[in-house]
């Protein structure tokens, strides 16, 4: 189909949209701008409307054009029922009980039934708020006191431990406070080091097992944490 045959067709209310969904679907390259703005400013059918923008949107975005005739009508569709119920709001809100009549001079067909759903405005749902996973030191102790608390007998000893240690864990982790750890070596010195408060367990854990090492110095510790950097 040239050029000057898809603009006259365009214009014609008998031709079958599909067949201009087809002739988009392997031809599109081949109409400029020109062609398809055009079409636009013509006296065309809503669904050729709809097709004729897909095509303009393909086109800009240099993508294949996929529409079909079902998705070209369910879009059509939708359209004419949102505009229906912006309709019916704006007739409802002017004339209120006497708005079926005004809006039976623009819609023959429309039962008073559809106007509860049409004036019916459905509340937004609350978006929840993503919580990024914590896998720093603290979280993660937090985590396993909380285990203990729900297993563990609540008159012993070992309850009121582990609220303690929430306590101080939650404490802690609202004042963002640095976490503390005090390495005892072999030659009995014993070192206190800090690290910021959002520091993973796992690199806890590393500079632990590294400070139990047999023989391990203060300078090596120091020179592992700047390696690893934490």
């Amino acid at each position: 189909m040239k050029t000057i045959e898809i603009q006259k067709a365009i214009i014609m209310p008998q031709v079958d949209p599909s067949d201009i969904i087809n002739e988009f679907s392997v031809n599109l390259h081949k109409y400029s701008w020109n062609d398809l703005f055009s079409a636009l400013e013509q006296e065309i059918t809503p669904i050729m409307r709809i097709i004729i923008r897909a095509a303009i949107s393909a086109k800009d975005k240099k993508q294949v054009f996929q529409l079909t005739i079902d998705k070209a009508e369910r879009k059509l569709l939708q359209i004419n029922n949102t505009r229906r119920k912006n309709f019916v709001r704006r007739t409802f809100k002017k004339w209120g009980l006497f708005s079926m009549l005004e809006i039976l001079k623009d819609y023959p067909d429309y039962e008073s039934d559809m106007m509860f759903k049409d004036l019916e405005v459905k509340s937004k749902k609350k978006k929840r708020k993503k919580i990024k996973p914590r896998f720093d030191f603290r979280a993660m102790q937090l985590v396993k006191c909380e285990q203990i608390f729900h297993s563990v007998d609540k008159g012993s000893k070992e309850f009121n431990k582990v609220c303690e240690r929430i306590a101080a864990l939650t404490r802690a982790d609202i004042k963002r406070s640095p976490l503390k750890l005090t390495v005892k070596l072999a030659d009995k010195s014993t070192y206190l080091f800090s690290f910021k408060w959002s520091t993973d367990e796992s690199k806890i854990k590393a500079f632990h097992a590294k400070a139990n090492i047999t023989g391990i110095t203060h300078d090596e510790l120091v020179e592992f944490r700047r390696v690893s950097n934490f």
